[in-house]
C-alpha cells in the first residue's frame, strides 16, 4: 500500500579509497577536486558530527550539479535527474551518495512499491537500461557506472586539472572497474574495489497516520517486506527500536537496504533526503564498512596468497581502522543510537553487522603484529652482530699491521711509517661492516614475510 502522491527519496551509497590523496583534508580535497557548479555542504547545520571532529575539518561535504537520466525500470520508462552528494572523511575515503527525489522523475502511473524496488536493481544489476547524462557525455547501465565516474573526475581533477578521461574508464563489469584497477597498479590508489553500502529508501505516506488506519504497523511491515526482502513475502521484519529521542518513523535495515517510513515531512534541499540523522547515520556506517572492508580484503590476499606486506601498509591499516571505528566521533545525541542499531542487527540472522567485520579485521592485523614482534627477535640479533663485527675489525689490527710492515720491520714502527693508510685501512673496515649490519636489519625489517612454511610436494615420478 502507497497512497497516490508519496514523497519518498531513493540513495544509493558507496565507499571509494581516495589512494594517493589520502592525506588532504577533507575540505581543501573537495574544494579542488569538485566541479565550479558544486556547492560545498555545512556539516555543521546538523549536530551529527563531535565538535573536536568538525573543529578540526575532519569531515567535509560537497553537493554536485543533478544529473539527468532515461531508463527503463521493470517494464515503465522513467526520466528525471539524480544528485550526487560526497562525503570526504580523514581517514582517506569518500562516500558517494546517488538521490533521486519523487519531485525529480516522471513516471507514467505513478510510483508503487514495485517500481520503487526496481531502484534497487539499478544499484546491481550492470545491464540496467539507463542512461545518464553526465556534463562528459552519455554513460549506460547501472548506477554504479555513474558512481564510478563521480569518483574518477574528483580524482582525475586532483591529479590532472582540466585533461578529462575516457568515459569507459568508468564502466564496471563482472570483475570491477578496470580502471581502479590501474590505478591500483600504478599505485594511485590502495584498494582497486569500492565498497557498496545499498540502497535507501524513504517513504512519506499519510495513509500509515493511526487516524487513517487502524493498523498502521502492520501496514509498515508489509510495505518494509514487499521493498526489503521481496523474494521472501513470508519473513518477519521488526524496525530498529531507537527508544525514543528521535523524529517518529519505522526504520527498517537490511543488509543492503533500508527503508524509512513516516506519515508526515518533506525533502530536505540541502541533503535532498526526508530524514537528515538516519541518513547521516548510514553514512557512517558506509564509511565504517568501506574502510573495514577494504583492510578485511588486503589483509585476507595477504593471508591466502602468502605475500609479503611491509611496515607502511601494516600501519596505514591500523590508521583506517582506528579512524574510522571509533564511536565517539558523532554527537551524543547520535552516538546513543548506535547500542541500538548494532543489537538489531545481531538479532537478525539475515545481516552480517559490522561489529562482526571489525572482529575479523582486527584478528587479522593482530595476527601480523604477532609476526613482527616475533622478527624483532631476529633484529636485536643482527644488532648483536653488528657490535661484533665491529669487535672482529678491532681484533683485526695486528693482521693489518702485519700486511703494512716490512719483513723483520717492527709493528709499531711500520704504523708510524704507515699511520695514514692504517687507519684509512681501519676506518673502512669498520664503516664497511656496520654497513653491511645495517643493510642486513633493514632488509629483514623492512618486509614482513610472514610465510616461512610450505607444504611438502611429492615428486611425480
Amino acid at each position: 500500500m502507497i497512497s497516490d502522491a508519496p514523497i519518498w527519496t531513493v540513495s544509493w551509497l558507496r565507499g571509494y579509497d581516495l589512494g594517493c590523496f589520502s592525506d588532504m583534508p577533507p575540505r581543501t580535497l573537495l574544494d579542488e577536486a569538485c566541479p565550479p557548479d558544486s556547492a560545498p555542504v555545512d556539516v555543521d547545520a546538523d549536530p551529527f558530527f563531535d565538535i573536536q571532529t568538525l573543529r578540526m575539518g575532519h569531515v567535509a561535504r560537497q553537493k554536485l550539479a543533478p544529473v539527468a537520466f532515461t531508463g527503463n525500470l521493470r517494464g515503465r520508462d522513467i526520466e528525471g535527474s539524480v544528485v550526487v552528494h560526497l562525503l570526504a572523511h580523514q581517514s582517506g575515503f569518500v562516500i558517494v551518495r546517488a538521490v533521486v527525489r519523487s519531485d525529480s522523475v516522471r513516471v507514467p502511473g505513478g510510483v508503487g512499491a514495485d517500481v520503487l524496488n526496481g531502484f534497487d536493481d539499478v544499484f546491481w544489476q550492470m545491464d540496467a537500461e539507463f542512461t545518464w547524462d553526465t556534463p562528459q557525455g552519455p554513460i549506460k547501465g547501472f548506477v554504479r557506472n555513474l558512481m564510478n565516474w563521480v569518483f574518477l573526475d574528483l580524482f582525475e581533477r586532483l591529479r590532472r586539472p582540466g585533461e578529462g578521461f575516457p568515459l569507459d574508464w568508468a564502466i564496471e563489469r563482472e570483475w570491477g572497474c578496470e580502471r581502479l584497477h590501474a590505478m591500483n597498479a600504478a599505485g594511485l590508489i590502495t584498494f582497486p574495489f569500492p565498497v557498496s553500502f545499498g540502497t535507501q529508501y524513504e517513504i512519506v505516506d499519510p495513509l500509515l497516520d493511526p487516524l487513517v488506519t487502524d493498523r498502521p504497523r502492520e501496514l509498515a511491515k508489509d510495505l518494509a517486506k514487499r521493498l526489503l526482502f521481496p523474494a521472501d513475502p513470508w519473513s518477519e521484519v521488526d524496525p530498529v527500536d531507537l527508544g525514543g529521542g528521535m523524529p517518529e518513523a519505522w526504520w527498517f535495515l537490511a543488509e543492503t537496504q533500508m527503508l524509512t517510513l513516516a506519515t508526515s515531512g518533506s525533502v530536505d534541499d540541502r541533503l535532498d533526503v526526508v530524514d537528515r540523522d538516519r541518513t547521516q547515520l548510514l553514512e557512517f556506517f558506509a564509511l565504517r564498512r568501506a574502510a573495514l572492508t577494504c583492510v578485511q580484503r588486503a589483509t585476507q590476499k595477504v593471508l591466502t596468497q602468502r605475500l609479503r606486506v611491509t611496515r607502511d601498509q601494516i600501519e596505514r591499516w591500523q590508521h583506517i581502522v582506528a579512524s574510522t571505528t571509533d564511536d565517539y566521533i558523532v554527537h551524543g545525541r547520535i552516538g546513543r543510537l548506535l547500542a541500538p542499531v548494532h543489537k538489531h542487527n545481531a538479532a537478525d540472522p539475515r545481516i552480517r553487522d559490522l561489529a562482526g567485520l571489525e572482529a575479523q579485521v582486527r584478528e587479522n592485523l593482530a595476527w601480523f603484529q604477532e609476526r613482527l614482534d616475533t622478527q624483532s627477535d631476529w633484529t636485536g640479533g643482527l644488532v648483536g652482530a653488528t657490535v661484533g663485527a665491529a669487535a672482529l675489525v678491532l681484533s683485526l689490527q695486528d693482521v693489518v699491521k702485519s700486511l703494512l710492515a716490512e719483513p723483520g720491520q717492527d709493528l709499531d714502527a711500520a704504523v708510524i711509517e704507515h699511520s695514514g693508510l692504517f687507519a684509512l685501512i681501519m676506518m673502512s673496515l669498520t664503516v664497511s661492516s656496520f654497513t653491511l649490519a645495517l643493510q642486513a636489519i633493514r632488509l629483514v625489517t623492512r618486509r614482513l614475510r610472514p610465510f616461512t612454511f610450505h607444504s611438502l610436494r611429492v615428486r611425480r615420478r
